[in-house]
């Protein structure tokens, strides 16, 4: 303590100097969004990096299990696109001109499920393409949306949040409804809105809708768990079981809607 002080005595003009120029910086951030955006993204950038590093440690311990995902997914990618096998020069040829999505890999860095609002964080940023807005997905389901950018990193407000809202529809019947997370649970979230009409079945499916501008129709987001009829008239609401297990996650898909500019330029006409 006594060397502490001493310390602290001999070097205060100097710590005085620092603790000044810190509290100016965030002055000036705060201040004037330029320098505010500029400091988001030299943070995220510092902070990314230290996440990479220790996800790579971790990623080393997990490579069976990551190449076990793969393997699975290359099969399931297989099965489900249609394309022409030339047997003489195996290569596989596909029809790109009316792709709507384009899915850049990226992987999880950093990752939370205990929070009241949980944020992802992604090896791949501005120079891999990555913008704001952009959906993000699993080989399991649906992950989230991007909400900030860096050069190489980016940060993905993920269904555990309490301002994320999806619009999804029930597989069997095509109803339309919306996913809140309510639950407390990474495993859980709640579909609201349900017309009083429509009863569901633990086990039915659920996935996004069109009405959705963020994610592309039909991707996988859970499953009913628990259907909560209301006694009066007004619209019911279902637990379900999210498809993604956010715990585990580790790659993740950044989807590119290629038509995206075109449509936001009509949605703009009516605003």
């Amino acid at each position: 303590m006594y060397n502490l002080r001493r310390f602290i005595l001999k070097h205060h003009f100097v710590i005085l100097f620092i603790l000044l120029e810190v509290i100016s910086v965030l002055l000036l951030a705060r201040s004037q969004n330029f320098h505010r955006n500029r400091m988001v993204n030299t943070t995220n950038d510092a902070v990314g990096k230290i996440y990479e590093w220790g996800s790579a440690v971790g990623n080393y311990f997990r490579l069976n299990s990551a190449n076990k995902q793969l393997a699975e997914e290359n099969a399931m990618l297989r099965k489900q696109l249609s394309v022409v096998y030339d047997t003489a020069s195996r290569v596989y040829a596909t029809n790109a001109g009316d792709t709507l999505y384009e899915y850049i890999p990226a992987q999880v860095v950093n990752n939370s499920t205990n929070q009241a609002n949980n944020y992802i964080i992604i090896n791949k940023g501005a120079v891999d393409g990555i913008m704001r807005d952009m959906s993000v997905v699993s080989t399991d389901g649906i992950v989230g949306v991007v909400t900030d950018v860096s050069r190489h990193y980016a940060s993905i407000m993920s269904l555990l949040h309490s301002k994320s809202v999806v619009g999804v529809r029930f597989k069997n019947n095509q109803e339309i409804a919306g996913l809140k997370w309510e639950t407390n649970n990474y495993r859980y979230g709640m579909v609201e809105d349900i017309p009083t009409h429509i009863v569901l079945q633990k086990g039915d499916t659920v996935v996004t809708s069109s009405h959705s501008y963020i994610f592309p129709e039909d991707l996988m987001v859970g499953t009913v768990e628990e259907f909560y009829p209301t006694a009066v008239d007004a619209l019911n609401r279902a637990k379900i079981r999210f498809a993604t297990d956010f715990s585990t996650l580790r790659h993740v898909y950044v989807v590119k809607d290629l038509h995206k500019p075109e449509l936001d330029s009509l949605k703009a006409k009516f605003q």
